[in-house]
């Protein structure tokens, strides 16, 4: 049980799935529910393993059989990876018609075939109903194995043919300890708080420097704040980093108004460094006005990650402007 092993928090989701592979209670569909960065892949690619093993192992896959070999290798005929082609992207329908073509034929290696897909939330309605079929009409042969960062998005028919399993973060001491303990990295504290305690997510941001241009987003929205930041400069800045994760902390930020708005403690906020900010424009703005801006970016996102392939640039200008015009209200 490797990911145990690495990723401790995970192993009552893992004797969990386990007890119920042995004693064949095991759901011809799994699906993971929890917050991004916790180790749901993870804990599920290592599940796939075992499912496909040919040993007798009962901890975990016995990596020693033809099937863990050709696992190992990235070429085991009998596993189906389904997920987004671009990050931030959704699953086209013809990853799903796949899926379909996939469940429908005989395992070549191993007992069974496994489909591992997620974000399931990526799926829009139509890839949804897509996949449905193979829900509805499961073979004995086949396991479907699903996670979800965002299960409020996903159709209720999805969810009800699956069986759901949460799987939580660590402790912000053990999950504190852990990112320490493998990235040495003088902001760990504040590296998971933006990561909202999920050390994968927390060390992914570190590897990729989304810290660094976090902390200068925060600098620039200060600057901005005190009129001592150029506009044009700013934006081609922030051009080059990743839209999506702009579109994030703007998200977060808007929530922290709402979060001061319902007696949250700052200390609570979930982004730390603009939390005045926050504070000010919670003081001076409406529960109703907040939402709509809420509401506005939402939009946003789904437009993002969708097929309309927005300006992503003119999503965040607008997106600054809102806020600056927010934060002004508050020195009237």
């Amino acid at each position: 049980m490797k990911v145990v092993t690495a990723l401790p928090w995970l192993e009552p989701i893992w004797s969990r799935l386990e007890k119920q592979l042995q004693e064949q209670r095991l759901g011809h569909a799994i699906l993971l529910l929890g917050q991004e960065g916790v180790g749901k892949r993870v804990l599920l690619r290592e599940f796939s393993q075992k499912l496909l093993c040919l040993g007798n192992s009962e901890q975990g896959p016995c990596g020693q059989c033809a099937s863990c070999l050709l696992y190992d290798a990235g070429s085991h005929p009998d596993l189906l990876m389904v997920e987004p082609e671009e990050a931030g992207k959704q699953i086209k329908i013809e990853q799903i018609r796949k899926v379909t073509g996939f469940v429908n034929t005989t395992p070549q290696r191993s007992q069974r075939k496994v489909v591992l897909l997620g974000p399931a939330e990526a799926m829009n309605v139509s890839s949804s109903n897509a996949l449905l079929k193979s829900l509805e009409e499961p073979s004995k042969q086949v396991t479907l194995l699903l996670y979800s960062h965002q299960p409020s998005s996903l159709l209720a028919t999805i969810k009800s043919r699956c069986q759901q399993y949460s799987v939580s973060p660590p402790s912000w001491t053990q999950g504190l300890n852990w990112l320490q303990q493998n990235s040495q990295d003088p902001a760990s504290e504040s590296l998971l708080r933006l990561a909202k305690g999920a050390p994968l997510k927390a060390l992914s941001l570190l590897e990729q420097e989304v810290h660094v241009h976090y902390m200068q987003f925060c600098q620039d929205i200060m600057d901005m704040a005190q009129s001592s930041a150029n506009w044009s400069a700013t934006l081609t800045k922030w051009k080059a980093w990743d839209a999506g994760m702009i579109m994030h902390w703007f998200y977060e930020l808007i929530l922290d108004v709402q979060k001061t708005q319902a007696g949250m403690e700052p200390a609570q906020l979930a982004l730390q460094e603009l939390a005045a900010q926050s504070i000010k424009v919670a003081a001076v703005s409406r529960y109703e006005q907040i939402q709509a801006l809420l509401d506005k970016l939402l939009q946003s996102q789904q437009a993002y990650k969708g097929q309309a392939n927005p300006n992503p640039v003119f999503i965040i200008e607008t997106l600054l402007i809102d806020w600056l015009a927010l934060l002004r209200q508050s020195h009237r």
